[in-house]
């Protein structure tokens, strides 16, 4: 048994790692723009990232299990193989901003609330 096997933050530290990745490893002389580009990782790669971190080596036999036991990462991932694993752009792994879609009353509906609220308490 391996430590990431039992390890309770290991999903957590991967999920960092391959975040991390993803936001800063990009190659910087490309045609494309940023968010489009997805860059691979080998296993070996990887495996020094989690030993950096305390975990041993993966294998792609022991990824395909860890991302099948959490979904977690699967966005973060675009594809994987024995070769390496296809880190997903920006694009693909951040959660969509709300900022665009207010929950509730607007401002104006609150003031307008207010105000009403406010002459019904002078009357």
């Amino acid at each position: 048994m391996r430590l990431f096997e039992v390890a309770d933050r290991f999903v957590d530290d991967l999920e960092t790692i391959l975040r991390n990745l993803i936001k800063g490893g990009r190659p910087q002389k490309s045609s494309e723009p940023m968010e489009k580009q997805s860059q691979n990782i080998s296993y070996p790669a990887l495996s020094q990232l989690l030993n950096n971190q305390g975990y041993g080596n993966v294998d792609f036999k022991q990824f395909a299990r860890i991302y099948d036991e959490n979904p977690s990462i699967a966005p973060l991932i675009a594809d994987y193989n024995q070769e390496y694993i296809i880190l997903g752009t920006d694009e693909e792994t951040m959660p969509k901003s709300n900022l665009g879609t207010p929950e509730g009353p607007s401002v104006d509906q609150m003031a307008s609330q207010g105000a009403a609220a406010h002459l019904n308490s002078l009357s």
